[in-house]
């Protein structure tokens, strides 16, 4: 994608490809285990199909917005401040580093899609395991759901404010944007710790699953402090109302907004 990004001259189709890297790691790490083992089980399915929606909803979600657009001001800045190791720079700060993190957040799903599973195969019958086993499993896919719900609903809710000439100039603060100011990242960061319970809930049995707990760790520290609210707020600071918008409003955990003072 380095390649095909340096023949359009634009850097944004890595926000396209960014979550195809999950799905990559995904079906890597799902074919392998069925190629050594003969054998599906329940967890691996679960995983995997989970991924796969998470990872096209939101490249298809990106592509439908940015393509035709040119290139996001991010990357303009980038390619105007790194001048003649432009190139470089791209290759190794831009694809690699992302092709680095999307390995360690995903990391959960891959490990414990590689591992030899304990006979959880199609005849696995949730009456043979014990509570501690299940609650997990249904916690996990619940935080997963309300992640997903949080993602899908908070884009298409931007979507439609955006759409409405009314709302030129505006900040939106309708629907769940009333009590976060990033729902869709609060989506993707829930997700990943949904990921990352259901995992450890069907790899319990291999100890070594824990430390992918640097995955969806690391996720929420990026989004919270590096290239997710940071990066948008940096450009949204200067719009009209947004400074007040953010004194009454949760940044990424969903709370009622503040009242105002008088």
């Amino acid at each position: 994608m380095f390649f095909v990004a340096i023949i359009v001259k634009n850097n944004s189709i890595i926000d396209i490809c960014w979550s195809l890297n999950f799905i990559l790691a995904t079906i890597i790490s799902f074919i392998w285990t069925l190629a050594q083992n003969r054998v599906i089980s329940i967890g691996q399915i679960v995983l995997t199909s989970l991924v796969l929606i998470w990872g096209l909803r939101l490249s298809y979600h990106i592509a439908k917005r940015n393509i035709g657009k040119g290139e996001d001001k991010r990357y303009k800045e980038r390619r105007e401040a790194w001048g003649k190791n432009f190139y470089v720079k791209t290759f190794f700060l831009i694809f690699m580093l992302q092709a680095l993190w999307a390995t360690i957040i995903i990391s959960p799903v891959a490990v414990s899609n590689a591992v030899d599973f304990s006979g959880l195969t199609f005849n696995w019958i949730y009456a043979d395991k014990s509570l501690s086993e299940i609650i997990p499993l249904i916690l996990g896919g619940l935080i997963w759901i309300l992640g997903f719900y949080f993602e899908a609903i908070g884009d298409r809710q931007l979507k439609k404010f955006v759409r409405n000439p009314e709302n030129k100039g505006k900040v939106i603060e309708v629907g769940l944007w009333k009590y976060t100011r990033h729902p869709n990242y609060f989506g993707e960061i829930t997700m990943a710790w949904g990921l990352f319970i259901i995992a450890i809930t069907f790899a319990l049995g291999d100890w070594y699953i824990w430390f992918t707990i640097i995955g969806p760790l690391m996720y929420t520290l990026l989004i919270r402090f590096v290239t997710g609210v940071p990066e948008v707020e940096k450009h949204l600071i200067t719009k009209p109302g947004y400074e007040e918008y953010m004194k009454r409003t949760s940044v990424l955990i969903p709370f009622p907004p503040k009242k105002e003072k008088y």
